[in-house]
């Protein structure tokens, strides 16, 4: 299996995109859908205990967009703002549209509800009750139209990215104080809403990510012949990216042995997501296969479908009682797998065709 590059891709981080993509689906699964089924037998509950952090994934996702808008806009400087929306309605709303309609017809949501999610306005703070799994895609569309506008207004100017520093720490701390040390989605104060200023500070700080890497990217070219050099800077480059990674499985999936402030997320998630821009370090070389990068493309599709697939389940492979206390490890481990496999199947029927057409 090579190392072949996907155009427009870089193989590691597509590859932690799934990663991450299924480790939000297990967070989910122990922390809410499946549950009700496991008879609440212990080692289920343990599990949920010690994944509770997992959640915080979300912040990762919303710095890697930033990132790859960064570099989207250095791209194409005169992109018209009309065609990134349309770009970007194609991408998100054809699977978010059969994910609401299948929650408005399956799992009970009003379809008043399930009308202002598909103008992508859940968890904007002008839409109340229902919240449900896909509040990311709404927070996510007018983060990413916000920085498109503003740097069509300042052009990546130093003013511009003053600016996003000031936004990304008012969005973090905002949520950080509101929260004692977590993220939420919910509306303070009576006008902002955490999950925007999520998005707004994660997407802000992918950018920033992007404009440093940038800045310093030439230094960390390899001088002719020095091998000595390039080991060195493999070596280091490997120690800070795993030790960084290591840092975040902890937090994510031993919990109980993280600390309570989960900016360290962000943190931990930068220096070990700048590490696999530079595609030097061990782990990065690893994962940076061919077949490794193509399950990231059906990160989305897995997000946004996996409620979906959690009923199909609740109504399948849950029922059996016996099989949820007996085998704990088969059935996570069965019930991963299938939603992935819902949600890549959706990325076939519905999110690959309609890309497709919206090209044409």
């Amino acid at each position: 299996m090579g190392t072949q590059k996907v155009k427009g891709k870089l193989n590691n981080i597509e590859f932690i995109r799934f990663f991450f993509a299924a480790a939000i689906i297990y967070f989910h699964l122990l922390h809410s859908f499946m549950m009700p089924y496991t008879g609440e037998s212990v080692i289920y509950q343990n599990l949920a205990e010690q994944s509770k952090y997992a959640k915080y994934i979300v912040e990762c996702f919303f710095i890697i967009s930033g990132y790859f808008l960064y570099r989207s806009l250095l791209s194409r400087p005169e992109q018209k703002t009309t065609d990134f929306l349309w770009k970007k309605i194609v991408r998100l709303w054809p699977v978010l549209a059969v994910s609401t309609a299948f929650s408005v017809v399956f799992l009970e949501v009003p379809a008043s509800k399930g009308i202002l999610n598909l103008f992508f306005l859940q968890s904007t703070g002008l839409t109340t009750g229902w919240t449900g799994l896909n509040w990311y895609v709404s927070a996510f569309f007018f983060a990413e139209v916000f920085y498109f506008l503003l740097h069509k207004a300042m052009k990546n100017s130093a003013g511009m990215k003053l600016l996003i520093c000031v936004i990304a720490y008012f969005g973090y701390t905002l949520n950080i104080m509101t929260t004692d040390g977590g993220f939420g989605r919910k509306v303070v104060y009576g006008v902002f809403s955490l999950a925007m200023a999520r998005a707004v500070a994660g997407i802000g700080t992918g950018y920033l990510l992007g404009v440093f890497y940038d800045s310093v990217k030439e230094k960390w070219e390899k001088p002719e012949g020095d091998l000595l050099h390039e080991k060195k800077r493999t070596i280091m480059i490997s120690f800070i990216e795993l030790g960084s990674f290591l840092f975040l499985l902890t937090d994510f999936f031993a919990g109980k042995n993280a600390g309570k402030n989960q900016f360290s997320v962000v943190v931990f998630f930068c220096i070990f997501f700048l590490c696999m821009l530079t595609e030097k370090g061990l782990l990065s070389r690893i994962i940076s296969r061919t077949g490794f990068c193509r399950l990231g493309k059906y990160s989305y599709s897995i997000y946004v479908m996996q409620e979906a697939a959690f009923y199909i389940l609740s109504h399948t492979l849950w029922k059996n009682a016996g099989f949820l206390k007996q085998c704990p490890a088969a059935a996570l481990g069965l019930s991963v797998v299938l939603t992935i496999l819902f949600g890549a199947g959706i990325y076939y029927l519905v999110e690959r065709p309609m890309q497709t057409a919206g090209k044409n």
